[in-house]
C-alpha cells in the first residue's frame, strides 16, 4: 500500500469512483430540465436554505467529476484506466477485472489500484501532499 493510503482514505475514493456514472447523469438531467423542489413548502421559510443545500451539494458533485476525470486523463496508464474503469465505472468484481486485464495475483491487482487510487485521493483532497 502506498504511503498514507489508508482502508479509509480508500474507501473514500472508491465510493466516490462507484457514484462518478449517476453523477454525470444527473448533472446531464438538470442542465436539460429545470430543477423542481417537491419537498419545498411555499408556506415555510426553508425553501431559501433547500435551494442553498442544492446548489452546495451540486457543486461538490461537480467539484468531484472534475477532479476524477483530471485524474484519469492526465495521471493514469491505459492499465490503470481499464482497471478504474471495469471495476468501479462498470462495477465488475475483483476476479472478473483480473480475468480481462490478465492479471495473475492480487498483489499485481492491488498494486496498479493502489496507484490509481492514491492520484485520485491527493486531487479529491482526502490525501494530503506532503
Amino acid at each position: 500500500m502506498l504511503e498514507g493510503l489508508t482502508p479509509k482514505i480508500i474507501e473514500k475514493v472508491e465510493k466516490d469512483l462507484r457514484k462518478y456514472p449517476d453523477w454525470l447523469l444527473r448533472i446531464e438531467a438538470e442542465s436539460i430540465n429545470s430543477t423542481t423542489y417537491d419537498s419545498v413548502n411555499s408556506k415555510s421559510y426553508s425553501f431559501k436554505s433547500s435551494v442553498e443545500n442544492c446548489v452546495e451539494h451540486n457543486g461538490e458533485i461537480i467539484r468531484k467529476i472534475n477532479a476524477i476525470e483530471t485524474v484519469y486523463k492526465r495521471r493514469l496508464n491505459e492499465d490503470r484506466k481499464r482497471l478504474i474503469d471495469l471495476r468501479y465505472f462498470q462495477d465488475e468484481p475483483r476476479w472478473k477485472v483480473m480475468k480481462e486485464m490478465s492479471i495473475k495475483t492480487k498483489h499485481e491487482y492491488y498494486k496498479i489500484r493502489d496507484f490509481a487510487i492514491c492520484s485520485f485521493a491527493r486531487v479529491l483532497g482526502y490525501l494530503k501532499d506532503d
